[in-house]
């Protein structure tokens, strides 16, 4: 029987990722609502969870898959001692049970409100998922396919499925501010995938990093971070007003100090450790997008 705390290593259920995974399904639903109150309808909440499932066992997948690379990686190598305690087998099963329990949901509810986004962007998800991890396509050594399927899969589908079920069709405010959301996405993955540069190297796994070196990988995700900006500030301020769209420019964009500080001393020799990155960073990143959640809620909280 496999440990809990194995299980939840292997989900990447460590601090502080639950939190930023409720709220990367939560966003859709967050700015979908016209009050607080709707938020906790059922088909809502079965869709986050039909949305949350795919994120989980795309990390258990992974952790099966890579067992190498992480075993190399500081910070990641009790990722490797879980899954080789739990077995790839039975961690790749319960992945894909995950996954397909996932698109069961989405599908009933996609059904139940006549509204069929709600079940493609989670089957698109996982199929995209299964093409990160799996040979011969594995998007993950493929460049910058890597952290554009990311930035889909965690933020702008969940987002679109979720807001689907909770309100239908996104306004162009709503639209510019998921792009914004998975911009966002699309430069923390980068900025991730630093500390396995050495691993991804050694088992042929083609990163951005791997690819291009540390300084320019970092480059591009700070552009990429720099874009998501302008876009949620644009987006949030034509849908909610200007000081709304400050403090979520201003909580997001903290981030991007921390690749700049890698920016300005990127080389192999002072990779970051993961471990560090995880409780210290990622507490900004954790803050920031509970920020983006509360914006609209806060909004929402004055309609009966």
């Amino acid at each position: 029987m496999p440990a809990v705390t194995d299980l939840l290593r292997l989900h990447r259920l460590e601090y502080p990722f639950p939190v930023i995974y409720l709220c990367h399904v939560g966003w859709g639903a967050c700015y979908a609502v016209a009050s607080v109150a709707e938020l906790p309808r059922p088909a809502t909440l079965i869709t986050m969870l039909a949305n949350l499932l795919p994120f989980v066992a795309m990390n258990a997948l992974n952790s099966a898959l890579d067992i190498k690379a992480d075993a190399a990686t500081a910070g990641k190598r009790s990722v490797s001692q879980a899954a080789g305690r739990v077995g790839s087998r039975v961690t790749i099963g319960c992945a894909l049970g995950e996954m397909a329990l996932a698109v069961l949901l989405a599908t009933g509810v996609a059904v139940r409100l006549d509204r069929p986004v709600v079940a493609v962007t989670v089957g698109l998800a996982v199929l995209i998922h299964l093409l990160y991890n799996l040979e011969p396509v594995r998007l993950k050594r493929r460049g910058l396919a890597n952290p554009l399927s990311l930035g889909l899969t965690f933020a702008v589908l969940p987002c679109l499925s979720t807001f689907t079920a909770a309100a239908g069709v996104p306004s162009a405010q709503v639209w510019l501010i998921f792009a914004g959301i998975g911009l966002l996405l699309v430069g923390r993955t980068l900025w991730w995938s630093v500390p396995d540069l050495p691993a991804d190297a050694a088992v042929g796994d083609r990163t951005p990093v791997v690819l291009y070196g540390v300084r320019r990988a970092l480059i591009i995700a700070c552009a990429a971070t720099t874009a998501a900006l302008l876009l949620l500030g644009a987006g949030i301020a034509w849908r909610y007003g200007l000081a709304p769209a400050v403090v979520v420019v201003v909580t997001s964009g903290a981030f991007l100090a921390e690749k700049l500080r890698l920016l300005s001393g990127g080389n192999r020799a002072r990779l970051p450790h993961e471990r560090q990155m995880r409780r210290h960073t990622l507490t900004l990143v954790m803050i920031a997008d509970l920020v983006l959640c509360a914006v609209p809620l806060h909004a929402a909280g004055g309609n009966p």
